[in-house]
């Protein structure tokens, strides 16, 4: 210890009482200042008493500093010729604390408790450099200067520390640490939030080296729980041993390097590699291997914080996957992804994959590599895809379709005409691109599974590109229904977040020569026969809500066919446009005919800020004409409120297409 040549000075048999003030007292583990010290040993006793004083104490290694240290013990010689003392050490007025002392020619003994805390200390005389530190539940803000050496960055928050710390310090040659440590509820983070543990409990082998500007770390470490989170990796880990090994290197205060890493969970997680970062700790160069070979497990132990961030935080996985990465200077070089019989299920039933199985590979050199995958069936927002194999070629950072795929969907076919991705570069960034042809798609399957209204027909159409950037879904060319006897053809259509918070949909909508007989017997809506066009330009969507749009519906003038509509067709649109009926006979008399003529029926409703611009075929004084009647009876319908609120509106065509047949009076 500090004093114990100082001691040794000052110990004569003959003494009675001596006193003795030293100005500081430093060794390579601590140092104190102002010491007084009285030592009383009355003549022909066994023993005596010690009494030391300091006006201030620090340990570097320890990150400890205190002030108005007293401690008194009584002192007695040892069989091998040394001394032995121990009592209680008070600072700054404060509660006693145990603090053995036993100084030997052989060794310098010491140990303090505090509470159930204790730290002992052990230097051998013939290894002076040498000395040994013993822990038992000893908080990490004890430790936070030690720590900070080992690891400027680290923040320690919570936790305690147990086991044994061995340092070498000497007047030439290297710094060393060799710890074997157990940690408890440990807590640390960075000030970037790059890392952060909270609960963490590990036994740990750690070694440090320094020397000339060098620096060397090993890591051996096996946890039995806790959180852990380095950038979007987010781990809880069980109480099952994780086991993780690494060697770390640095040499002149550049970036660290990584010979060697490793962590294994049973056969949930097992990788390894070697890496280098940059003097920001930027990661430059990595090479990986992973392997999840229990995807069900590894999904809420590792991947929840890959997985949330894109919007499928409860997404059940199972199967078996594994990875291989290469990044060179800073940017991804190569990827290798292997599944085996994987199954994703989205609980919110957006998609569902089953028995997909395959290799995927991607690279950034010219030279192309070839992959391929296969699904056995699966399903999107409800609607069952079969089958399917993809194959792939890989250069340059783009990974591409080889050859076009067919998938079996809804009685018809999905073509797959062009699948690309590229990897971002400094001057763009992520890029997807797909071609999409829809041949005889059954609209009766879609809509019941849907769960819309029993329509009829086939889609088709093609998408020459689509394109996904930047989370925006943009396509280009068109979508189009034959339905009804006429076509619905979709265009300009962009969607924003598709899989994500709030997601947006624009597009633009034209509606032709729809046989509204089927229309409007499939919606419940009455009857009317005749053809039906329209459009709705400027629609968009905020999570499949309309928000905006500018729709016209009007019967098709040029039908030479039979125009007529039913009672309960003119009651359901006088309730959706809020209208009144209008008719050249008294409306008693109405009630005698199921079906009347018309000449023209149109409906148009501008959306903005959730209110409707309602409008018709034309003007009738302060309102306007919904249905243009033609022949006996005669009949108008007209709607009086040219300010509709969207809710209400979507209110009454829900009335409308549930409601009872109704009386006329």
């Amino acid at each position: 210890m500090l004093f114990c040549g100082l001691l040794l000075a000052v110990l004569p048999v003959q003494a009675k009482v001596l006193r003795a003030q030293v100005d500081a007292v430093r060794s390579e583990v601590a140092t104190l200042e102002g010491v007084r010290l009285v030592l009383s040993w009355p003549e022909g006793e066994a023993s005596g008493s010690l009494e030391l004083r300091a006006e201030s104490a620090e340990m570097p290694l320890l990150g400890y500093r205190g002030r108005d240290l007293a401690w008194r013990c009584p002192l007695r010689r040892n069989d091998d010729g040394g001394w032995a003392c121990a009592g209680g050490l008070q600072v700054a007025g404060g509660a006693l604390h145990p603090l053995s002392l036993d100084v030997s020619p052989a060794a310098t003994r010491a140990e303090l408790a505090v509470g159930p805390r204790r730290i002992s200390y052990t230097s051998l005389a013939a290894a002076p450099e040498r000395h040994r530190l013993e822990l038992a539940r000893i908080p990490v803000d004890w430790l936070r200067v030690f720590l900070a050496g080992l690891w400027a960055d680290g923040q320690w928050t919570a936790g305690e520390v147990g086991g044994r710390v061995d340092l070498s310090v000497p007047d030439r040659g290297p710094f060393e640490v060799d710890a074997a440590l157990s940690l408890a509820d440990i807590g640390l983070e960075t000030p970037d939030g790059w890392l952060a543990a909270a609960g963490l409990q590990a036994t740990m082998a750690l070694g440090y080296r320094e020397q000339a500007g060098r620096q060397r770390v090993t890591l051996e470490l096996d946890s039995r729980g806790g959180e852990f989170l380095a950038q979007g990796l987010y781990a809880q880990l069980p109480t099952t041993p994780v086991s993780l090994a690494l060697v770390a290197e640095q040499a002149d205060g550049a970036g660290w390097r990584l010979p060697s890493f490793s962590c294994r969970d049973g056969e949930v997680l097992q990788a390894s590699g070697s890496a280098t970062l940059a003097a920001d700790a930027s990661l430059q160069d990595l090479g990986l291997s992973l392997s999840l070979g229990e995807l069900a497990v590894a999904r809420d132990r590792y991947l929840s914080g890959f997985l949330a961030p894109a919007g499928f935080s409860d997404l059940v996985l199972s199967g078996r996957a594994s990875a291989r990465v290469a990044m060179r200077g800073g940017r991804a070089g190569e990827l290798s992804l292997e599944l085996t019989d994987v199954n994703a299920i989205d609980p919110r039933q957006r998609f569902a994959l089953a028995g997909l199985d395959g290799t995927l590979r991607w690279t950034l050199d010219a030279a192309g590599v070839d992959s391929a995958l296969q699904l056995d069936g699966g399903a999107l927002y409800g609607i069952g895809l079969g089958p399917s194999r993809l194959d792939f070629r890989s250069a340059n950072g783009e990974l591409r379709l080889r050859q076009p795929a067919r998938i079996a969907v809804l009685g018809g076919e999905v073509g797959l005409d062009d699948l690309r991705w590229q990897a971002p570069t400094d001057a763009q960034r992520t890029r997807f691109q797909l071609g999409l042809t829809l041949d005889a798609l059954d609209l009766g399957s879609l809509s019941q599974r849907l769960g819309w209204p029993p329509f009829t027909g086939r889609i088709g159409g093609r998408i020459p590109s689509a394109r996904y950037e930047d989370n925006v879904l943009t396509l280009d060319g068109g979508l189009a229904m034959d339905v009804f006897g006429g076509s619905v053809a979709l265009s300009s259509l962009v969607m924003e977040r598709p899989f994500g918070v709030a997601p947006t949909l624009s597009a633009d909508i034209a509606i032709e020569d729809i046989d509204m007989a089927p229309m409007t017997a499939a919606f419940g809506f009455g009857s009317i026969s005749g053809r039906l066009d329209g459009r709705i330009a400027g629609l968009r969507m905020v999570d499949w809500s309309p928000v905006a749009f500018d729709a016209r519906l009007e019967t098709d003038e040029a039908w030479k066919g039979r125009r007529r509509i039913s009672q309960r067709a003119v009651e359901d649109i006088s309730k959706v446009g809020g209208a009144g009926l209008v008719a050249g006979l008294q409306t008693q008399v109405l009630k005698f005919f199921d079906d009347f003529g018309y000449a023209r029926i149109g409906l148009a409703c501008r959306l903005r800020d959730n209110v409707c611009a309602m409008d018709g075929v034309g003007s009738a004084g302060d309102g306007y004409t919904i249905v243009e009647g033609s022949g006996l009876p005669r009949i108008q319908v007209v709607g009086f409120r040219r300010q509709v609120d969207w809710p209400t509106l979507v209110d009454r065509l829900e009335a409308a297409t549930t409601g009872q047949t109704p009386v006329i009076q």
